[in-house]
């Protein structure tokens, strides 16, 4: 699910979306429900003041291309925005390694809320 995710989001055109389903509480489906998305949700919904606390995105990659993410149930919908889309190498579409483990990510250490 994260593989499609970092893969497939660059490329798609502006305004169009990804479906990612199957994100019920299952084995498979956990990590990316409890360690992806927290992550991608916390990227797009920042908004301290940097002079008060420093943020770094979790998914710098992803982040400048994001409008929206909307999840119910068991599918999210990843939203591009208007940037064009971007043919990425393997090698940058590879997810990094905190994408399922959001203690890798410094902004969701504790004080970083």
């Amino acid at each position: 699910m994260v593989q499609s995710v970092f893969y497939w989001f660059p490329r798609i055109e502006p305004r169009g979306v990804l479906v990612v389903e199957d994100i019920q509480p299952i084995q498979e489906a956990n990590p990316f429900r409890t360690q992806f998305l927290p992550q991608i949700m916390k990227d797009l919904h920042f908004c301290g003041d940097p002079k008060q606390q420093r943020d770094e995105l979790c998914f710098p990659s992803l982040f400048p291309l994001l409008a929206s993410i909307h999840c119910e149930m068991h599918i999210c919908i990843f939203e591009r925005n208007d940037h064009p889309a971007k043919e990425l190498s393997l090698d940058k579409s590879t997810p990094p390694k905190n994408a399922l483990d959001l203690k890798q990510c410094k902004s969701m250490l504790n004080g970083h809320w």
